[in-house]
């Protein structure tokens, strides 16, 4: 069944089968008024009428707008049902061909939660997870005349009744080359400040919103062939790409892709915009894959990750070209609080450098992740004693978590 933007309409095709049946298209409109008769083909006359479109139980726990739609020929009336998000649910037998009996859906597709669609799966990240990303430098010529990279390193993951809130970090680096003749720029390195954004999904609706970048995305709901109107400094459609089958350290995993194109080129003076021609989808576009957010963002593609899983840290690409990137993790635990003494005997003090805000906890772990002490800091608060009498001698780790950010120590126990 195919979609035809701009008109409401679906062409619904059943292919020829030899000595059977020649090949069927219906032009189906299930969002015209009901009782709304058109002809559906005209090789052979086959009228439509849409019956009814109401909200109907299709399955155990399933609900959907489903349209009744009466296929007429020669006299002889049979029926469509077509589900707005599941497709077509029943048919006539010639639909099938040689199939002898009635089309009816055996299997609805996955719901929402459990599909390739869900973006709690593109954004199944934790606090430390780290991802690079580089610009391609594509000219005329062979030569290089920049590197761009970008780096990510998540702060924190918050879940919410409709919404999943995941905050960053994100820092980039770039480098012109300076080379004589294509390139303009002189030979140098800059980096532009570190920044905090986040990225906000939709768990209910079909919305979701990045924070800051250009482009302002549709949903991951959007399906293959599906547009929808975005806008920016310049008004665009968003369509979805076929899902594609991509390599991710040494395993394929699946990605979904969505292009922005057919810019607006005139300011409509009436509720019909005008678009122009479409631009290349491969150097414009925002491709997801499960765990690893996004991999492509306009120009720039994903090429190192670093992801915790199952507890076990694994890193896809080589992080050597971002090493310069971001402050450390220990650098950026200096700026929000000192441990000391450190080693400590029967007790160490936390001085954080700003008072507590409300949702400030600590937490003390062993060697073995072990949770051995622990204490929620009081808003206003600057120093926390952590009691060590009793434990063991050895490495330990103090935690600290807020709603927004975590931050980790290392404390030795003599």
């Amino acid at each position: 069944m195919r979609w035809r933007p701009g008109q409401a309409g679906y062409t619904l095709e059943a292919l020829a089968q030899p000595n059977v049946q020649a090949a069927v298209s219906l032009e189906l409109f299930p969002r015209a008024a009901v009782g709304s008769t058109w002809n559906a083909s005209t090789l052979p006359l086959r009228t439509a009428t849409l019956v009814s479109r109401s909200w109907q139980t299709i399955a155990a726990g399933v609900q959907d707008s489903v349209a009744v739609i009466n296929i007429n020929a020669a006299g002889v009336t049979t029926t469509l049902r077509l589900s707005r998000l599941n497709g077509l649910l029943n048919g006539p037998q010639w639909l099938g061909g040689a199939a002898g009996s009635a089309l009816e859906t055996a299997l609805l597709p996955a719901r929402f939660e459990q599909s390739l669609y869900n973006p709690l799966r593109f954004f199944d990240v934790q606090p430390g997870d780290e991802f690079g990303y580089e610009e391609i430098d594509i000219g005329m010529t062979p030569i290089r005349c920049f590197d761009n990279k970008m780096l990510r390193r998540v702060l924190a993951r918050r879940l919410t009744a409709d919404s999943l809130i995941i905050t960053y970090q994100m820092q980039g680096r770039n480098e012109s080359f300076g080379f004589a003749g294509p390139c303009s720029a002189p030979a140098q390195v800059t980096y532009s400040p570190v920044t905090v954004s986040r990225w906000a999904v939709a768990r209910a609706g079909n919305r979701w919103q990045p924070s800051g970048p250009m482009l302002q995305l549709g949903a991951l709901r959007l399906l293959t062939g599906e547009y929808v109107a975005g806008a920016s400094s310049t008004p665009y459609l968003l369509v979805g790409m076929p899902i594609a089958s991509v390599s991710s350290c040494g395993s394929l995993t699946e990605r979904i892709n969505y292009t922005p194109y057919y810019p607006q080129i005139q300011s409509p003076s009436n509720a019909v915009p005008v678009y122009g021609p479409g631009l290349d989808y491969a150097a414009w576009q925002y491709g997801f894959a499960p765990g690893l957010a996004t991999t492509i963002e306009f120009w720039n593609g994903q090429v190192y990750s670093r992801k915790l899983r199952n507890g076990t840290v694994q890193v896809c690409g080589s992080p050597q070209g971002f090493a310069t990137l971001l402050p450390t993790r220990a650098a950026q635990a200096a700026t929000l609080a000192t441990l000391a003494p450190n080693p400590a005997t029967e007790s160490a003090t936390l001085t954080l450098a700003q008072p507590a805000r409300a949702g400030h906890m600590l937490r003390l772990t062993d060697a073995l992740g072990r949770t051995v002490w622990s204490t929620p800091v009081p808003a206003g608060q600057t120093t926390v004693p952590v009691p060590l009498a009793g434990q063991p001698a050895g490495l330990y780790l103090m935690h600290l978590n807020w709603p927004d950010a975590s931050a980790t120590w290392k404390l030795m126990h003599e």
